[in-house]
């Protein structure tokens, strides 16, 4: 089992620092749009919350897709991998079913090839984890771990962050 990745949404800063390394490790170049995680600034406050693909134990996104040959498929340690030539946006289609199934709504779509970008962690050493000053990404080896429990709405991770912190919820 790959090494997971444990998120303290309470410690992240919002630097950015994860998204610079990500890109920089897929695209060789600090590219931020072609990072599989986003930091997305969400609430009052502002609170910054880190979203990557969680690889779900039961794989919304793979099970959603359309494509006859399946362009996604999870591999024998769960990572979510794409079939570039499979995939409908390979071919112009705009096809966002994998985007709608993932409750974490984490998916987002790489600028030039337009295919989904999924977090592969780094073949077992996330970079993003490496480089995170505040200790809001760890990573744990825990066996039993299902990153499903990640894969939240932003609306729910803001108002749970916000009820720990503050005793309150947002309105939305």
């Amino acid at each position: 089992m790959p090494k997971q990745l444990h998120i303290r949404y309470d410690l992240c800063t919002g630097c950015r620092a994860c998204e610079l390394a990500c890109a920089l490790k897929k695209e060789a170049a600090f590219w931020t749009e072609t990072a599989s995680i986003r930091v997305w600034q969400v609430g009052t406050g502002p609170l910054d919350i880190p979203v990557f693909c969680h690889q779900c134990s039961d794989h919304p996104c793979v099970q959603a897709c359309p494509a006859a040959d399946k362009a996604l498929w999870a591999d024998e340690e769960g990572i979510v991998r794409v079939q570039e030539g499979f995939c409908f946006r390979s071919r112009g289609i705009d096809c966002q079913r994998c985007r709608r199934a993932c409750p974490g709504n984490s998916i987002a779509y790489h600028p030039v090839s337009n295919l989904p970008m999924f977090c592969d962690r780094c073949g077992g050493e996330p970079e993003c984890a490496r480089v995170c000053a505040s200790g809001a990404l760890a990573v744990t080896n825990n066996e039993s771990f299902d990153g499903k429990h990640y894969a939240l709405p932003e609306e729910q991770i803001v108002n749970d962050l916000y009820l720990r912190l503050y005793g309150t919820r947002i309105v939305r």
